[in-house]
């Protein structure tokens, strides 16, 4: 299993340094960096180059969704999940919207957390339950997607979506359909115009609403 670099940022320290203890006995998964706030994960993000970053939502002194923003454009290889208390709707909208690849409760397990990151570090996007149903209705029942205003993708498109769906960067869907980077980005470019969508990661929603690959995991005990 590839070893995945983690970036803890939480404001609460015994918290912190006991989720790096846990974390950290697990063979595949190093925590590089500990912060108490978003400012300092910015530039943490920026040093050490984490493959996920786990944020609480309620970090003093911070806007967090701007944190979320600001890490996406300085790395956008690294994905940001929303490790939180907080289950209140507009939590995870604005996180989501943001740019967050996950958006987990702080009550689960630590096996699920760590199941979690695995699928995180692997391209998918996972919401704890029942917060992934609410996601889902809010995409496709508000400015996202809204019924009866969204044109239907083409068949280039569908398959591109399909990759997005999988967590491939420009780069493999380029190869996986033999077109150039800029061609895939141009392609990303009119899925988000037509169907009136912010980011990738409403376009994954889209998706996984439309049948097209179930990729929303929630973090239920099997």
């Amino acid at each position: 299993m590839e070893q995945i670099k983690v970036l803890l940022a939480d404001d609460k320290e015994m918290f912190r340094e006991g989720l790096a203890r846990l974390l950290n006995e697990q063979e595949h998964i190093e925590v590089v960096s500990q912060c108490s706030n978003s400012n300092e994960a910015i530039e943490k993000v920026k040093e050490t180059k984490p493959d996920v970053v786990l944020m609480d939502t309620d970090i003093s002194e911070c806007d967090d969704t701007k944190a979320i923003r600001q890490m996406n454009e300085s790395a956008p290889e690294v994905k940001v999940v929303v490790l939180t208390d907080s289950k209140r709707e507009g939590d995870l909208f604005s996180a989501i919207e943001a740019g967050a690849t996950g958006y987990l409760l702080k009550d689960m397990k630590v096996r699920e957390l760590v199941e979690s990151i695995d699928l995180i570090g692997k391209g998918d996007v996972v919401v704890s339950p029942p917060l992934a149903r609410k996601l889902i209705r809010k995409v496709t029942s508000t400015g996202a997607i809204e019924a009866g205003t969204k044109d239907i993708p083409s068949a280039r498109e569908i398959e591109i979506l399909k990759l997005l769906v999988k967590g491939a960067p420009n780069k493999e869907i380029a190869e996986a359909l033999f077109i150039t980077e800029n061609t895939v980005k141009v392609h990303v470019k009119h899925i988000l115009e037509k169907l009136k969508l912010r980011n990738r990661q409403q376009a994954v929603a889209y998706a996984v609403e439309e049948g097209l690959v179930a990729r929303v995991r929630h973090t239920e005990p099997k």
